[in-house]
C-alpha cells in the first residue's frame, strides 16, 4: 500500500521550487507513494501545506517535504 502525500494543485503549481520536489518524489519513489492533488485543502494561510497519510504540516519547505516523505517510507516499508 503507497504512502499518501495530499498537496494542493493550485499552491504547489504557483511554487516551482515545491512542484520540483514533488515531481522528483513521484520520480524516486513511484510505486511508494501516491501523489493526491486536490483543487483546494482550505489551508491558504499555511501554504504551502501537505498532509502525509492524515499528518497535516504547514509552512513545509520542498527539503523538509522530501526529508519527511523519506522518513515516513523507512517506517513504511
Amino acid at each position: 500500500m503507497p504512502l499518501h502525500l495530499t498537496i494542493c494543485r493550485v499552491c504547489t503549481r504557483n511554487r516551482p521550487e515545491m512542484l520540483r520536489a514533488v515531481n522528483q518524489l513521484a520520480t524516486s519513489y513511484p510505486k511508494e507513494i501516491e501523489i493526491i492533488e486536490l483543487d483546494c485543502m482550505a489551508a491558504c494561510d499555511d501554504i504551502p501545506a501537505i498532509m502525509i497519510e492524515t499528518s497535516y504540516y504547514a509552512h513545509v519547505a520542498p527539503q523538509e517535504l522530501i526529508s519527511r516523505i523519506r522518513e515516513m517510507l523507512k517506517v513504511y516499508r
